[in-house]
């Protein structure tokens, strides 16, 4: 039901747009800045390795920096084979990164070979059974996202592909590939999970310390929230899965197809109101260390200058549905050289992070990020360069990307380039 009426409301604005678009421009809803954006995070927590959010927005970054400089020096056609191969290295990269990212903020230390090896899996590797089964045993909900950390990478550096598109941060053609790669990571894991004829042959291996540390991500984590207590191994086939886990296998393979209802795929789902207003919608779909959520995710521009990102989740364990809802702002000027980034999240959760529990508690958080520019162009710098300062302020729950599942309050820092 809640799928339903999520799918109707997108669509439902999908043709109000296209009554009252005035214009449908390609390429993003705001007019080209003069500049573009590139930031990246010096520090976060937990500060010991990159944490999940510093690692996707510098992998962004660079990214983004890269294939735009290739593109001016080489060419668009040469730019986008180089990209095509490397994305085939970068996608495990980022996503294995998820895993060792929750590890490290555990304090379990851990070897990421993220790249291809000849049973055609990337691996997190270098943690005893041991350490595996006392997180199990005794932080349920950080063992269950300890499988699903990979997708959530995966999910959150789709959404800032989105983020940049539509803001026209970044111009589509050198979003366009790294796009496709992660909308087809995301969606194919879940949705090929449905068909056991696709699911790697790998056993065990004999030393433990040479495993991949869950397996396959998505029935991981799918047997331990149904049976968190039963015989420990790793790697969990299909096969392996009871009825009800297999009812759940298809719940989040159907489900993730929501993440096509996409403004950088579809044009529908972007809109112009005159020259004052500018929206953009679409959906969202990935697991939680307590099962799963649907989003509804609005972009908004108002005159050029006012950026908003707004989204309603519904959150569901085993059976039941728990609101959230968050806002940010992108980027709004302060001064001539003070720039504020801040998001509000509010959200209800199961108590503890329950799979089973009816019962929830409320929860929120505040993320805010100052940029103060320390060169300017008109100070005889080609580049403009800014100092950024950022905390969070979060009560216990989870928060995709944000590694603490408890009440945390830390700061970070980064640094913005614009040219």
């Amino acid at each position: 039901m809640i799928l339903r009426m999520s799918l109707l409301l997108m669509l439902s604005g999908a043709a109000l747009c296209q009554i009252n678009t005035n214009e449908n421009k390609p390429g993003g809803l705001s007019k080209p800045l003069p500049f573009k954006e590139y930031s990246f995070l010096i520090m976060d927590n937990p500060h010991q390795l990159y944490s999940m959010r510093q690692y996707n927005k510098n992998y962004l970054n660079t990214l983004r920096l890269v294939v735009r400089r290739s593109s001016e020096r080489l060419g668009s056609l040469r730019t986008n084979i180089l990209q095509y191969i490397g994305g085939l290295f970068l996608a495990p990269l980022t996503h294995e990164e998820g895993h060792r990212s929750v590890l490290t903020h555990l304090g379990i230390g851990s070897i990421s070979k993220p790249y291809f090896n000849e049973k055609g899996a990337a691996y997190v590797m270098g943690v005893r059974d041991s350490d595996l089964i006392n997180l199990r045993n005794n932080d349920l909900p950080n063992y269950i996202r300890l499988h699903t950390a990979g997708i959530e990478s995966d999910y959150m550096l789709l959404d800032r592909i989105q983020t940049d598109f539509v803001f026209n941060k970044e111009d589509k053609k050198h979003l366009f590939i790294e796009h496709i790669f992660r909308q087809s990571q995301l969606i194919g894991y879940y949705a090929t999970s449905m068909f056991p004829s696709m699911e790697p042959d790998i056993d065990e291996e004999p030393n433990e310390l040479q495993r991949d540390i869950v397996g396959h991500d998505v029935y991981g984590a799918i047997r331990h929230l149904h049976r968190p207590a039963m015989e420990f191994y790793r790697y969990t086939r299909y096969d392996n899965l009871t009825k009800d886990e297999k009812e759940f296998v298809s719940r989040v393979g159907y489900r993730s197809l929501v993440n096509l209802v996409d403004p950088f795929i579809f044009r529908m789902f972007n809109c112009s109101f005159n020259d004052l207003l500018k929206v953009s919608m679409g959906m969202g779909y990935t697991m939680v260390p307590f099962g799963d959520f649907i989003e509804q995710k609005f972009w908004i521009t108002i005159h050029d200058k006012t950026r908003l990102k707004l989204y309603v989740r519904e959150y569901q364990n085993k059976e039941d549905w728990f609101l959230a809802g968050g806002i940010a702002l992108h980027d709004y000027s302060l001064s001539d050289r003070l720039y504020l980034n801040t998001a509000l999240h509010v959200w209800d959760q199961p108590v503890v992070l329950s799979f089973t529990d009816a019962q929830s508690e409320m929860g929120g958080a505040l993320n805010t990020i100052l940029k103060y520019v320390i060169s300017r162009e008109e100070d005889g710098q080609s580049d403009i360069l800014s100092l950024d300062l950022g905390l969070l302020v979060k009560s216990a729950g989870f928060l995709p990307e944000e590694l603490y599942l408890g009440d945390v309050v830390h700061y970070r820092f980064g640094t913005t380039v614009w040219f």
